[in-house]
């Protein structure tokens, strides 16, 4: 809940036809491609190569006809299975593109650059420049799939064909180990993303534009500083620091070196290198922000996600001269900014951990929040399938119970305050009268010497003005400018002093309602506590549940967990809504409690039922929400992805097992309708997620419309991360989690022989 809860992505094919990409939690996420990458930057070898997976063992898989759009693929020689990477490789990370220049601040510690066989101090300042000959734009294709299994990516390249009536081709690159899947060919760069769009009313919810063919001529890089200027052959420069606080690029500091690479298209990309273990220092608190979600098991199960996802989609940008990009269309990346002493231990504590099933690194999808049930794959992603990828409850049954001696169904504060100033017998004058007093000496005031004479209010407001002394702060904190302001409804014949003291009290929140009535027994109730609060005879304070057991109450107060002691007597209160009453308390983790303390004694405790039930991701303030979409609006979505269709209304064909929208149909002018699939239909609504509901608005006044309203905020599918929070609150470590939300995983190490699981999810 990027900070918000942000986008986590992966790319891969689990099923029969592949997959198209990849989707984070919060929005499109579109891949790059698997290409051959090119001639490694100065200095340092390119990164180790990695193992990709391939879909689960027994994925139904057709053979495939060979389509005339079709080139056969060249077959690899056949190999063992690999052992996961071992150590701790360099990776490289986009952190911008297609950039005319780069300027580079300098210099904070020394700095080095190096341009070719050039090494070059840095005294200032320095801007990179392409200085490369003319080039040839090639075409543009569309790339949808980068796929191990060749029949696979045969089946999914000839469907595509068949559907959009566009060539595809199926290419094997030796050097990943991949058939990348590839459709149409296009002369200009918006005649492939108009192609794009289209494609996703099919389920094609990913595709990039890549342009093939592209080159540079004589590729050279200028770099100038002050007045002099360095013209060196080659693509790479390479910019190294020694200093700790790491090197600094567009408001941001980075560990490891910065390089900056021409690309084919003769523009510069500029590129963050560093290992995988200091990579995910930047990752992981941009992903899941220890401050917003402290519980160091969910930030472990980030870790380790976080991580299985890079090394399954090492290498993705590779001819961009990169292996995964910055932002929510892969992982969010803050670099050093960003670190956080508790991610950092998440990080250690899971060093080199990732989840592998049937012998292969997962699909290691997550989203912010799942409104309580996470969602089968191929139900948002059509073209993915898994057998881990499956819809799982958000949520577990059981509570924890606490019950107080209050009697069951006493209103508040009524059941707290008579037993912490019991009424005393005699008229009801006096009785007020004597707890008014058992406060005032609780507090430390004297004995008051004034009498209560009578419920009037005129004079129960002079009785207070004297027992606690408050005389003097009325004149000096409020102005007289206040009292017509704060009373429009005080008695014809009240006196100056009379309004001024009912001023104040309102003022003070000390006692309110009607000032032609004598204070109701809720009112004297409530003027007991709000006495008794201001007084200190009384301290409130606001925790989150963590467990009970015994006698032993935990809580979270602030940043801190402790363990509080319950006492023999205790009034226990729930509030539902904006009803409050006593009872016993059925709890879960993350529940808000307010205590009351006496001293060092609990008094009572108050629980805040959340309304949001019971779900692990209830803390999320995604995990209900409504949506109002005119039809002007609509006409409007539907435009940008479906051009001259129009629009008319909609409606839902099917849901998964969640309850997620997975087939829409929206209907358009003359005739014309699409059936949007999956993740689009959260696109092309606009709305936070594809958990729910519409109802036809036609108010006689106004637009007509749709309302939509749901849960959940992202895609579904896969780990849920406020959910994952949900889940350490309530005792479960990040094993536990991440065998909840990806079901027959196992977890180990980068290095070590995988093998397939021999049990059964945990839940």
């Amino acid at each position: 809940m990027r900070r918000s809860v942000r986008g986590f992505v992966a790319l891969s094919l689990l099923g029969a036809l592949g997959a198209l990409g990849f989707v984070g939690c919060a929005g499109q996420k579109a891949p790059r491609i698997l290409r051959q990458p090119p001639a490694a930057p100065p200095s340092r070898p390119s990164a180790p190569p990695v193992v990709t997976p391939t879909p689960p063992k027994g994925a139904p898989a057709s053979e495939p006809k060979k389509s005339e759009t079709l080139k056969p693929a060249p077959k690899p020689t056949p190999r063992a299975p690999r052992a996961l990477p071992a150590g701790n490789p360099l990776l490289k990370i986009g952190l911008a593109s297609d950039l005319s220049s780069v300027v580079l601040p300098c210099c904070d510690g020394e700095v080095v650059l190096q341009l070719g066989d050039s090494i070059l101090g840095a005294v200032s300042p320095f801007r990179v420049e392409p200085a490369a000959g003319a080039g040839d734009a090639g075409v543009f294709r569309l790339q949808v799939a980068a796929l191990r299994d060749e029949r696979q990516a045969e089946g999914l390249a000839r469907r595509l064909s068949d559907q959009t009536k566009q060539p595809a081709s199926v290419h094997f690159d030796a050097g990943v180990d991949l058939y990348r899947v590839r459709l149409g060919k296009y002369v200009t760069r918006e005649d492939a993303e108009a192609e794009r769009r289209r494609l996703s009313s099919i389920g094609v919810v990913d595709a990039w534009v890549i342009s093939e063919g592209a080159k540079v001529t004589d590729p050279a890089l200028r770099v100038t500083q002050g007045e002099t200027t360095t013209v060196r052959a080659g693509r790479w420069l390479s910019v190294e620091t020694r200093n700790p606080r790491g090197l600094s690029y567009d408001g941001k500091r980075y560990r490891g070196r910065l390089l900056v690479f021409l690309n084919d298209r003769g523009s510069l990309n500029v590129i963050n290198e560093l290992p995988l273990e200091e990579y995910l220092r930047g990752v992981v608190p941009s992903e899941l922000g220890p401050e917003a979600y402290p519980r160091i098991e969910a930030i472990k199960a980030q870790a380790v996600a976080a991580r299985t996802y890079t090394l399954r989609n090492l290498g993705e940008f590779a001819r961009e001269g990169y292996d995964i990009c910055a932002t929510p269309r892969c992982q969010v990346y803050g670099g050093l900014n960003a670190e956080h002493p508790v991610s950092d231990r998440a990080i250690t504590e899971t060093a080199g951990q990732v989840m592998t099933f049937d012998g292969e690194l997962v699909d290691a999808l997550y989203s912010s929040t799942c409104g309580g049930h996470t969602e089968d794959v191929e139900q948002i992603f059509p073209l993915k399938s898994g057998a881990y990828l499956r819809a799982v409850p958000c949520v577990e049954a059981g509570s924890q119970t606490l019950a107080g001696d209050a009697t069951s169904g006493a209103a508040f504060p009524d059941a707290l305050t008579q037993r912490l100033f019991p009424p005393a017998a005699g008229a009801a004058t006096t009785t007020l009268e004597a707890r008014l007093e058992h406060v005032a000496l609780l507090a430390g005031f004297a004995a008051p010497r004034e009498r209560l004479s009578s419920l009037d209010r005129r004079e129960v407001q002079r009785y207070l003005f004297a027992a606690f002394d408050l005389g003097q702060e009325a004149s000096l904190l409020m102005a007289r400018e206040d009292v017509p302001y704060l009373l429009r409804d005080a008695p014809a014949g009240w006196t100056d002093e009379d309004r001024m003291r009912a001023a104040y009290l309102r003022k003070s929140e000390l006692l309110g309602g009607a000032l032609g009535a004598e204070p109701s027994a809720a009112e004297q109730e409530r003027l007991l506590l709000a006495l008794a609060e201001r007084y200190q005879v009384l301290r409130r304070e606001v925790v989150s549940f963590l467990s009970v057991e015994g006698a032993n109450l935990a809580v979270r107060a602030g940043k801190e967990d402790r363990v509080d002691r319950l006492p023999g007597s205790l009034a226990t209160f729930r509030r539902v809504g904006s009803e409050v009453s006593a009872g016993p308390l059925a709890l879960v983790a993350g529940d808000q409690l307010t205590l009351f303390w006496r001293g060092a004694t609990m008094a009572a405790v108050l629980q805040d039922v959340d309304l949001q039930g019971v779900a692990f991701d209830r803390s999320s303030k995604y995990s209900s929400w409504t949506r109002f979409r005119s039809d002007t609006q609509l006409a409007t979505l539907v435009q940008q992805r479906f051009p001259g269709m129009g629009f008319s209304t909609l409606e839902v064909l099917t849901r998964g097992a969640s309850g997620r929208v997975s087939k829409l149909k929206i209907l358009g002018s003359e005739g014309a309708s699409v059936v949007v699939e999956g993740l689009p239909i959260r696109w092309t609504l606009d709305v936070p997620d594809t958990l729910f509901t519409a109802k036809r608005l036609e108010p006689p006044q106004g637009e007509s419309g749709w309302l939509f309203t749901g849960r959940g905020w992202g895609h579904g599918v896969g780990m849920c991360q406020v959910g994952a929070y949900g889940m350490a609150q309530r005792g479960h470590d990040y094993r536990d989690i991440l065998k909840h939300y990806f079901r027959g995983v196992e977890i180990g190490r980068i290095g070590e022989k995988s093998s397939p699981p021999t049990e059964s999810p945990t839940r």
